[in-house]
C-alpha cells in the first residue's frame, strides 16, 4: 500500500482473539495445550495466533495501535497507559511520552518505559518489533481488525489482559446493538453503489472482506469492488470509469478526482471510518446519513 495510504491503515487495529486457561508462562502456540482450570492468571491467544501467559492484569502499557488506544479508554482502562505513537494527538494523551510510529517504534524509549505489556499492530510489515520485544523480555500482544469481528474480539482480549472483562462484555454489546438498530433503519432504503478511496494516485480502494466493505453493506450500500480480490489494492482509472458507482466515499475530497466517477455523486466523510475502534457506532451512523443524504436519527 502506497505511504499516503497505509498512515491511515496503520491507525487501525484490534485483532482476532480467543482466549483459554493453561498453566503455561510466555508464548506457546495455542494448539499444544489442551484448556484447563486455571485458578489465578490469564491466558489469552493474539491476533497471530500465539498464546500468552499473565500472572496478573498488565499495569503499565504501551498500545502501538491507535484504535486500541481508543479502546482502552472505552474500558476505562487508560490510565494504565504510559506511552503514546506520534498518531495518538488527542488532548487526554499529551502528557504521556511517544516512542514513535505504531510500526518500528523507538525500542529505547520502550524499555526506559518500563511496561509489562506493548499492544502491537500484527502484519507482515513490522516483524523486527516483536522479535526484538521477545529479546528484551518484554510481553506483548497482536492485533489487527481486518473485520467486525476482530472489532470485537479485540475489544475482549484487551478487557481481558487488563482485567476489564466485564467493560469489554458491555461494550461489545453496545456496539452491536447499536449497529443492529441501524442497520434496521436503512432497511427499506434504495441500496446504493459506493466505492471507499482511500487516496492515493492510482486510486487506492477498499475491497471484499474488510471492515469497510462491512460498512459499506451494513448502512445501505454495495461495495462497487466487492470482486477486488484484495482487501484494499490500486485501480486504473479505466477501471474506475468502468464501473457503475453511485456514490464515491473519500475523506478528503480535494484529494480525488471526480472526472473519475463523472455520474457519481462524491461524498466527503472525513476520518469516520480511519480507525475501526469504540466509535464505530457514531462513525457508522453518519456514514449512512451521508450515503442516503438524509437524516436517520
Amino acid at each position: 500500500m502506497p505511504r499516503c495510504a497505509s498512515s491511515t491503515f496503520l491507525r487501525r487495529t484490534l485483532a482476532v482473539v480467543s482466549f483459554v486457561t493453561a498453566a503455561c508462562a510466555g508464548e506457546t502456540p495455542a494448539d499444544e495445550h489442551p484448556e484447563q482450570a486455571l485458578p489465578e492468571g490469564i491466558s489469552v491467544v493474539d491476533a497471530s495466533g500465539s498464546q500468552r501467559f499473565f500472572a496478573t492484569p498488565a499495569r503499565r502499557v504501551i498500545s502501538l495501535v491507535p484504535s486500541a488506544t481508543q479502546t482502552l479508554r472505552a474500558l476505562r482502562t487508560d490510565s494504565l497507559l504510559v506511552g503514546r505513537t506520534d498518531f495518538d494527538v488527542q488532548d487526554w494523551l499529551a502528557h504521556l511520552p511517544s516512542v514513535g510510529g505504531g510500526l518500528q517504534p523507538n525500542l529505547e524509549e520502550i524499555v526506559a518505559l518500563s511496561p509489562d505489556l506493548v499492544i502491537r499492530f500484527h502484519g507482515e510489515q513490522d516483524s523486527r518489533t516483536p522479535a526484538r520485544l521477545d529479546d528484551l523480555g518484554i510481553m506483548h500482544i497482536a492485533v489487527r481488525p481486518d473485520r467486525l469481528q476482530d472489532l470485537y474480539a479485540g475489544a475482549i482480549l484487551l478487557g481481558r489482559v487488563t482485567g476489564a472483562d466485564s467493560a469489554a462484555d458491555s461494550l461489545v454489546r453496545a456496539l452491536e446493538a447499536g449497529l443492529a438498530e441501524l442497520s434496521q433503519r436503512v432497511e427499506q432504503l434504495p441500496r446504493l453503489r459506493a466505492v471507499y478511496v482511500l487516496g492515493g494516485t492510482p486510486p487506492w480502494v477498499a475491497g471484499p472482506d474488510t471492515y469497510i466493505d462491512e460498512i459499506i453493506r451494513l448502512v445501505g450500500g454495495d461495495n462497487a469492488f466487492q470482486d477486488l480480490g484484495a482487501l484494499y489494492s490500486a485501480v486504473s482509472p479505466e477501471e474506475l470509469r468502468a464501473r457503475e458507482i453511485d456514490v464515491v466515499l473519500v475523506s478528503d475530497a480535494s484529494q480525488f478526482d471526480a472526472t473519475l466517477t463523472p455520474q457519481a455523486r462524491i461524498v466527503e466523510i472525513g476520518d469516520a471510518l480511519e480507525i475501526p475502534g469504540p466509535h464505530v457506532v457514531d462513525a457508522a451512523w453518519r456514514v449512512a446519513e451521508l450515503l442516503h443524504g438524509t437524516s436517520l436519527r
